[in-house]
């Protein structure tokens, strides 16, 4: 007989994975719009207001994303039984 006895897996698996990998979410999140609008720019290069547009936008993603990541440790710190 096999006498290990498996745990079931965590309800809260994506909590755990942004409170492990949060920070290149933000990151990552932070850039797509930036991408989006250099994107954009090459497909039509008369409208350069694109880029500052993406970048304003990149800045706000990465802030809104970095605050979720935040709360969301708040919460697994406070909230989830260790």
């Amino acid at each position: 007989m096999n006498d290990i006895i498996e745990t079931p897996p965590s309800p809260y698996w994506m909590l755990h994975f942004i409170v492990k990998h949060g920070d290149w979410i933000a990151i990552v999140c932070g850039l797509l719009p930036l991408i989006a609008a250099i994107g954009a720019m090459l497909i039509c290069p008369m409208t350069p207001w694109v880029i500052v547009a993406g970048a304003g936008a990149s800045g706000f993603m990465f802030l809104l994303m970095r605050a979720f990541v935040e709360l969301v440790r708040v919460i697994v710190d406070m909230l989830l039984p260790k």
